[in-house]
């Protein structure tokens, strides 16, 4: 039953390295303490629900609307609870957790472009999200995990915005010239973007660990989280700089984009070549962004050969959409591999709302089948041919 002893709704500032709010009724209190937390406003109304809204970082903004909060009850209660989004439509559906690591999907309705739940809220918190979180500190267990399982050497190539390392790792030899570029979270709510790295990334090095025909030839550049500050301050889409990142591959104003750019300036001024790179997103659905085959790049078909290979090893359960395009002037990562290097480029996008077995099993597939694709290039087939065809 609705109760009108609503003592105040009141936000305020807590002692934290990110801007959080917290927002207190008289039996119920809802919380964004945390990292990558994300809650801006809050009310009762009328008819007893609770209203929380969630504002983007910035306008304009591609709507990737995140959300990130915890509430608990002076008694146990069940409460009807709106989430708005500054008049964008939800993408993710929610998730609870007692403990931020178990998360089960939650019932949900639409209203307007609002999202409605109940939540069985008690004095324990209840943590709801958008998506299940990876966080900055789980980019840093895995690659230590990874570190004592593979032969990776760990970098840093810069700092964000706010500070925080850009880390990735390498897999190296100096007789090597050959370098495959993974970029990863650009965009902090991408989750099953990151799913995918992860599973794309264990198989990898497992195969390449036991195959050593791969390293023998290639080098590797993992920059599996270019956006610490974004995931840490529960952001749409943007880091700290204002910018889309997947935006500013083009005139590097990000500290974030440029270091990686710097590193492989580094890698080219001795002398290696850059012959791939492919960064990981989240999508409405799954879909590869490729380089059309009449660009100028090298070698013509070998992505769409890789995809085929995909779909062959997938078929029945995965569906592989090849989606072709070019985005001049736009800033976007791969766009860069091709105008830059004259190599393929790739975004590798995963549904919002796959399942992340599914999700798991199609990135081990893709990465077994990107090696065996990449072991039947031949070095010369990586250089953009510019001479006519009676010359050559």
């Amino acid at each position: 039953m609705y109760r009108f002893s609503v003592l105040f709704c009141a936000f305020f500032m807590l002692f934290t390295s990110s801007n959080v709010a917290a927002c207190e009724f008289d039996e119920v209190t809802f919380k964004a303490d945390f990292a990558a937390a994300s809650l801006d406003n809050c009310e009762l109304n009328d008819s007893g629900e609770y209203v929380l809204t969630f504002l983007p970082e910035d306008k304009p903004i591609n709507p990737s609307p995140w959300y990130y909060f915890s509430v608990t009850a002076s008694q146990p209660e069940a409460i009807q609870v709106i989430l708005t989004f500054d008049g964008f439509s939800p993408r993710y559906l929610p998730k609870v957790s007692h403990d931020k690591s178990h998360w089960t999907y939650l019932p949900f309705d639409t209203k307007g472009d609002g999202m409605t739940i109940t939540l069985n809220a008690s004095p324990k918190p209840l943590y709801v999200a958008a998506q299940k979180p990876v966080l900055n500190q789980h980019y840093t267990a895995w690659m230590a995990d990874a570190a004592k399982q593979f032969d990776i050497q760990r970098v840093t190539l810069g700092q964000s915005v706010e500070g925080r390392d850009i880390a990735g790792f390498t897999l190296a030899k100096e007789s090597n010239t050959e370098w495959v570029i993974f970029v990863g979270r650009q965009h902090p709510p991408e989750v099953t973007g990151a799913v995918a790295m992860f599973s794309f990334l264990e198989q990898f090095l497992t195969t390449t660990k036991n195959a050593p025909a791969f390293l023998s030839r290639f080098n590797v550049l993992v920059v599996p989280n270019i956006n610490p500050d974004g995931v840490f301050h529960g952001h749409w889409r943007h880091n700290l700089g204002h910018k889309d990142l997947n935006r500013d591959w083009n005139v590097f104003a990000q500290p974030e984009t440029r270091a990686v750019k710097i590193y492989l300036d580094g890698i080219t001024d001795a002398g290696g070549k850059i012959v791939m790179g492919m960064d990981f997103h989240s999508t409405h659905n799954n879909v590869f962004y490729t380089i059309p085959q009449t660009e100028s790049i090298a070698p013509t078909p070998m992505v769409v050969t890789w995809l085929d290979s995909l779909q062959q090893q997938t078929k029945g359960v995965f569906k592989v959409v090849d989606k072709p395009g070019t985005s001049p002037g736009k800033g976007v990562f791969k766009q860069f591999m091709a105008d830059v290097y004259n190599v393929h480029g790739v975004t590798y996008e995963v549904g919002d709302n796959e399942p992340d077995e599914k999700t798991r099993y199609v990135a081990r597939h893709a990465a077994n089948t990107l090696i065996d694709i990449l072991l039947a290039t031949k070095p010369e087939d990586f250089m953009l041919q510019t001479c006519g065809a009676n010359e050559c």
